[in-house]
């Protein structure tokens, strides 16, 4: 597949912004080539044909926001937020949960302080979300479980599994997945003790971060923490979240 011209790139990230809120810079377009060529080859298909095709098949859009979706995860990632996860906590909702190791590492952390929390994991890419759902993970990824936790709710498979681990079945019954996506869908009807949404506002512009920074806090119950990454800041965005410490935020305003 020869690369996208100028005017493919620009159309791409102008439907990526539009459907995700995910702004794709200049330094992207190798990667847009890259996971766009995927599905051009599978389908046998020019990218001004593939753009005519998204937009007009709602399940080709599904895949092509799938493909260019940036999934990089693994378990307690940036762990030291989960302090906040007190014992009253059991309303979580993990809104950019990729391929499930944050609301499965934030579930075992729970079961260990004697609490069962009800988990949403919602994200835009369904092909995460299956993996999510499977729970099924190479063995290399549970370098960062504490060993205890590892032993108490992770299997290690055996013959052809020896290579993996996969989450207990009391861990993934807290654990609700579904697909959700922040720049466009409606808020879930149910209230949260906390809310994470890590390591994906560093994809957006200020005016999405605004938008979803605004937004989820309205399912977010008085006192409940809005958790971001630790990369991440809403430093310059109009919001009425009290900052904590650095990827930390409160709701102290109804």
């Amino acid at each position: 597949m020869k690369k996208l011209t100028t005017r493919q790139f620009k159309t791409f990230c102008d439907i990526v912004y539009k459907e995700s809120g995910i702004y794709l810079t200049e330094e992207k377009r190798e990667l847009l080539n890259t996971r766009i060529g995927k599905r051009l080859r599978k389908l046998c298909i020019q990218p001004d044909k593939y753009l005519a095709l998204i937009q007009k098949d709602p399940g080709e859009m599904k895949n092509f926001l799938d493909a260019v979706s940036t999934n990089h995860t693994y378990f307690f990632r940036e762990s030291k937020s989960f302090k906040y996860l007190e014992k009253g906590c059991r309303d979580i909702w993990c809104a950019a949960c990729s391929s499930g190791e944050e609301p499965y590492s934030i579930a075992a952390y729970c079961m260990e302080l004697g609490v069962q929390p009800s988990i949403l994991a919602t994200d835009i890419s369904i092909s995460c979300l299956e993996k999510g759902k499977k729970a099924i993970y190479p063995r290399q990824c549970s370098t960062n479980i504490p060993n205890p936790m590892l032993r108490h709710y992770f299997q290690k498979g055996q013959g052809k599994w020896e290579a993996y681990i996969r989450v207990k079945a009391e861990i993934r019954r807290l654990v609700h997945f579904g697909k959700f996506n922040l720049i466009k869908d409606k808020l879930p009807s149910r209230k949260f003790d906390s809310i994470f949404c890590r390591n994906v506002m560093i994809y957006f512009d200020n005016p999405s971060k605004e938008s979803v920074v605004n937004q989820l806090p309205g399912v977010l119950k008085h006192g409940g923490y809005f958790i971001i990454g630790g990369a991440e800041s809403l430093n310059g965005l109009n919001h009425s979240l009290k900052y904590i410490e650095p990827g930390v935020y409160k709701k102290t305003k109804e």
